[in-house]
């Protein structure tokens, strides 16, 4: 009988916990039980035997964390996978010794996540996957386990991989927070759905993190749109640290009790993950002996895109009219009233959005996300606040956007965050649970559930200073996939900076609003070239400018080079972002004055400098439109002269 035959009659119960109950067990350490499998395999084996003989038919390889994560180099990690699975084959053969042949006992090659940031790694994580397998099948593996899971990246193509080679039996389990979303924002809904309509994937399910309560009350809300088997298996429950190591408390019945509920779902694979002991698995066996398998209720499960009601500024956007847009600097203390009263200035000017900075250069500031609902609530303006990955883990984050969502915010700039500067790293850590791509699928993902009803809308920035372009573009494009509306760059220079627009711009069908900043001396040229990271200034551009010059010659050489840059840039760019300031005038006085006269800025201070001035948008104006917006400037400068 194969595993797929013997789960369409019953089922299947799996083992529980290795690393953790090796630790118990053997170890005061917390130790990497997989190098066990060279040091300790008698221990290992009778780790697999105390399962079997609790009723489990289904046991994991002890080789979960056999990746080059955790031990030394691929020579290495082939060498323990090969044991972990001998062990495996000696248990069953000691088993079935013990209790008969006939009782079907089945092996699963166990293989945990290979985490690659951003997957800046993609190739040699793909190809470590494939050689881990390879080294599997080589052992005569016909049933795969891939387990703790956050997306699909390389589910996909190292299970197309293992199907080329054999038949085998492909189970793929998720890890979810109690929030219900992986690491990588996906929702178990979502989750479901992909992984059921997976050609490789024989079965999908869910492991770790969750304690059975929390496993239980995700599961029965989920729609099972096809009949392939589900697996369930939840930690023990939450652990605590006691003198240094990871315990977690006995509550064997209670999860027997509970794992009853899961399987009344027409869960197919039944075991445990972490903390879970032989005892509890004997528990688990002993309560579903008698109880006959549930089906499950399969249900045509639709995903629907998001429709959503524009606000002002998506329509502006959309029909390529000009959207006013302030940004106001949150205070470094606890005295909001010179933004509230910008904020209500703005609003007498009509302003259609104001937008608040997240802590700038990692430089501590008053919340945005808080001081937004109150200018919104105060002014009625709508509000777009930063969201930093920087200082919030995901519960941090997600509490964030949910508690401004229940204040009416609606959108959002969701960027990755300025590291923390080397000399504050001691007393200062930065959290990135997420980068910027990760928190926008995770948005998606509360944007097609949580906010269904009323969806939110958010960008990104663009780096484009990479040294690979289709490695930008590609980010470009998992951003658009993650519900990425825009992308704003910095201020452009160069020759090899347009080109490398222009490239980008070819590639990818996306809206990009390219940043032109002018340098009005000397002085200010050096500082943006030495100081500012992630712009480009050249030698040829700082050499323009003499230290002598006179202030308005260097304003003009400043006014030369960004008409030279704009016009070079007008065939690409879908806006641009001019930096300017004016004599006699702070960045908030002059933002007021011009929103007057019709156009909108952006305080400079908010890119990092300490000037006072402006960053004025000009996205979206049409050829015609130009002429009235010199008009209007003309206007301001009649009534603002220069002594």
């Amino acid at each position: 009988m194969n595993i797929k035959e013997y789960i369409k009659e019953q089922r299947l119960i799996t083992d529980g916990a290795m690393g953790t109950y090796y630790e118990e067990k053997y170890s005061e350490d917390t130790v990497i039980a997989e190098k066990e499998n060279l040091k300790n395999p008698e221990q290992i084996k009778e780790i697999h035997l105390e399962y079997l003989r609790a009723g489990a038919r289904l046991i994991r390889t002890n080789t979960f964390a056999a990746n080059t994560m955790f031990l030394a180099d691929m020579q290495e990690v082939k060498e323990t996978v090969r044991a972990g699975y001998e062990i495996a084959k000696e248990a069953v053969t000691a088993f079935q010794a013990e209790n008969g042949k006939e009782i079907p006992v089945f092996i699963g090659a166990d293989l945990g996540p290979i985490y690659d940031l951003d997957h800046q790694d993609y190739d040699n994580v793909l190809q470590e996957y494939k050689e881990i397998c390879d080294t599997f099948l080589s052992c005569g593996a016909d049933c795969f386990v891939f387990e703790t899971q956050s997306d699909f990246t390389y589910i996909g193509p190292v299970t197309a991989y293992i199907k080329e080679k054999s038949d085998a039996f492909i189970l793929v389990q998720f890890a979810f927070d109690k929030s219900g979303y992986t690491r990588s924002g996906l929702s178990m809904q979502r989750v479901a759905v992909e992984a059921s309509e997976m050609e490789n994937v024989d079965a999908y399910g869910f492991n770790c993190e969750l304690d059975s309560t929390h496993m239980y009350q995700f599961m029965k809300n989920l729609k099972f749109s096809s009949d392939k088997f589900v697996s369930a298996l939840p930690n023990a429950g939450y652990p605590y640290t006691l003198r240094g190591k990871t315990i977690y408390s006995n509550n064997a019945s209670y999860y027997a009790e509970k794992m009853k509920d899961i399987a009344a779902l027409g869960t197919d694979i039944l075991g445990g993950c972490c903390g879970t002991t032989p005892e509890y698995i004997a528990l688990l066996s002993g309560e579903l002996q008698d109880v006959p398998k549930a089906a499950k209720k399969i249900e045509n499960v639709v995903t629907q895109e998001v429709t959503r009601t524009p606000s002002i500024f998506e329509e502006k956007l959309s029909r390529g009219e000009k959207a006013y847009i302030v940004e106001l600097d949150p205070p470094f203390s606890e005295d909001a009233s010179k933004v509230m009263k910008g904020a209500e200035d703005l609003r007498k000017c009509n302003v259609d959005l104001i937008t608040l900075s997240d802590s700038p250069m990692a430089r501590a500031r008053m919340d945005a996300g808080q001081l937004a609902v109150k200018i919104q609530q105060k002014t009625g303006v709508a509000v777009m606040p930063h969201i930093s990955c920087r200082d919030r883990n995901v519960i941090a984050l997600r509490a964030g956007l949910l508690g401004m969502h229940m204040n009416d915010v609606r959108h959002f700039l969701i960027v990755t965050g300025d590291p923390v500067s080397r000399a504050d790293r001691e007393r200062v850590t930065s959290v990135f649970d997420f980068n910027s791509i990760k928190l926008m699928q995770y948005v998606k993902e509360m944007n097609l559930e949580v906010f269904a009803q009323e969806p939110v809308y958010y960008g990104g920035a663009l780096n484009y200073h990479g040294a690979n372009p289709d490695a930008i573009i590609e980010r470009m494009k998992r951003k658009a996939e993650a519900g990425c509306g825009y992308f704003l760059t910095q201020p452009v220079y160069t020759e090899e900076d347009v080109e490398r627009l222009t490239y980008i711009k070819e590639h990818i069908d996306t809206k990009i609003m390219c940043g032109i900043m002018p340098l009005v001396s000397y002085k200010n040229a050096t500082f943006v070239k030495n100081e500012m990271p992630g712009i480009h200034v050249s030698d040829e551009i700082v050499n323009r400018y003499r230290e002598d010059m006179t202030r308005e010659e260097a304003e003009e050489v400043a006014i030369e080079l960004s008409v030279e840059i704009a016009a070079k840039l007008y065939d690409i760019a879908d806006g641009f972002y001019f930096t300017i300031g004016y004599p006699g005038m702070t960045s908030g006085e002059l933002a007021k004055e011009l929103m007057y006269y019709g156009v909108s800025a952006i305080s400079l201070v908010t890119t990092g400098s300490h000037q006072e001035g402006l960053r004025a948008c000009t996205s979206f104006i049409k050829d015609h439109q130009y002429a009235q917006l010199d008009e209007r400037m003309r206007l301001f400068a009649e009534n603002h002269p220069v002594a």
